[in-house]
């Protein structure tokens, strides 16, 4: 048991001896990783950073003018909408106006229609009172 004590004990000097020797190996890897990311990672990193900047500079431009052009819309939305409101009110009055022309049109038709006959009798009664009314110097030749 003894032994198996000894031995434990040398194992775990082993593993402590290791771990020791893995830690100084990790510790250069470490700061010689570093510098290398310094040196070669860190210009790669900031020129991604200023066009990721640069990108999304463009894009609050791009919709700084989405919101102008937006706006601008609106207003001409706004002012064809005015206009239209304003043309279906002058449609409106306007087939007010044709139905007022065609109804006053009907009427007119309908007085036309009357005329030939109101004139044929105008003309029947003028014709009979002129064989009616005796002109003073034919009454002359009659009497």
């Amino acid at each position: 048991m003894s032994s198996e004590l000894e031995e434990l004990k040398f194992e775990i000097q082993k593993c402590k001896f290791e771990r020791h020797e893995l830690y100084q190996i990790l510790d250069l890897y470490i700061y010689d990783d570093w510098d290398y990311r310094l040196d070669v990672e860190l210009p790669i990193l900031q020129s991604e950073h200023a066009m990721r900047m640069t990108a999304m500079q463009m894009m609050t431009n791009s919709i700084s003018d989405a919101m102008e052009r937006y706006k601008e819309l609106i207003q001409v939305n706004s002012s064809y909408r005015i206009r239209h409101s304003q043309l279906l009110c002058e449609q409106t009055q306007l087939k007010n106006h044709i139905q007022i022309l065609l109804n006053e049109n009907r009427e007119l038709l309908v007085e036309q229609s009357e005329l030939p006959a109101s004139y044929l009798e105008a003309k029947g009664f003028c014709e009979e009172s002129r064989m009616n009314i005796c002109v003073p110097s034919a009454k002359q030749q009659q009497c």
